[in-house]
């Protein structure tokens, strides 16, 4: 078999998955064949070069391609992806979740409509008119819950010593970004958003940094990039975020996320393995 045959071949599998069933991907195939050179490109590299890679699990590689095609507003293609990370192993809670998650870090109208995509996929897998499951409610939580859990967030994001004191760190965020923008930050996004349960913090920081290079929001990429390693992301998986960056952001965005990954990991003595699987 060739080298060609050989992508197509792991590209079917990678459908097969998604889709369902054998017979579903080969039929997926058989319509990426009929696009001439893109299909090729959507069937040999993205899925038979790209998905197929072992330095995810194809669940995780869900929640990376659900978090990127939430932000760039990508919604026909979700539809298929939200139903594609339910048969590798995503829970609809945790799915539910990235749109929370990502809420603040494209902005509400943009989560908005990816949880309309996500309900109708639900509905469609049941044969219903609407889902037929309710999403999580927020965990209303007084003034003082808030900042407690804002700051064990923050804690472990920046890995910060055990029994360091953050503050120190909640006074230069206000002195840097102001008092009621530094106070959303902690108490909002790291202690209501952050702080849920229904995902770890290891797959809160993969939501993040791949809506964050698909946004090509480097400052903020930077921060979270170091945040992912501190909650148990490896180099390996964060190479292959930027790997499937490729396939649904383009190679732009994709190197600009590399090379950054690359910095931050220089700084901490690591490196981004050059296959990405070691």
């Amino acid at each position: 078999m060739s080298a060609r045959d050989i992508r197509r071949e792991k590209g079917t599998d990678v459908l097969s998955t998604l889709m369902g069933s054998r017979a579903a991907g080969e039929q997926f195939a058989g319509f990426f064949d009929s696009l001439g050179a893109l299909g090729s490109v959507a069937l040999r590299n993205g899925t038979g070069e790209i998905w197929s890679r072992p330095g995810l699990s194809r669940r995780d590689r869900s929640l990376v391609v659900i978090s990127i095609l939430t932000a760039l507003g990508r919604e026909a293609e979700l539809h298929y992806h939200v139903q594609g990370g339910l048969r590798h192993g995503l829970e609809r809670d945790e799915i539910d979740e990235i749109v929370v998650q990502l809420s603040a870090y494209i902005g509400v109208p943009f989560a908005l409509g990816g949880a309309g995509v996500v309900g109708r996929a639900f509905a469609e897998l049941d044969g219903t008119a609407t889902r037929t499951t309710t999403p999580s409610p927020m965990d209303l939580k007084d003034d003082a819950t808030r900042r407690a859990d804002g700051l064990d967030v923050l804690g472990t994001l920046l890995d910060l010593p055990e029994g360091a004191d953050p503050r120190a760190t909640v006074d230069a965020t206000f002195d840097e970004l102001g008092e009621a923008m530094g106070k959303l930050v902690i108490d909002f996004a790291f202690g209501e958003i952050w702080a849920r349960p229904q995902l770890s913090r290891r797959d809160r920081s993969l939501v993040v940094i791949a809506a964050l290079t698909a946004l090509n929001l480097l400052h903020e990429l930077e921060i979270h990039l170091g945040g992912a390693l501190n909650h148990g992301v490896t180099a390996t998986e964060i190479h292959e975020v930027m790997l499937t960056m490729i396939l649904y952001g383009g190679f732009p965005r994709a190197i600009d996320g590399y090379r950054l990954a690359r910095t931050v990991l220089a700084a901490r003595g690591g490196a981004l393995p050059p296959d990405g699987t070691s």
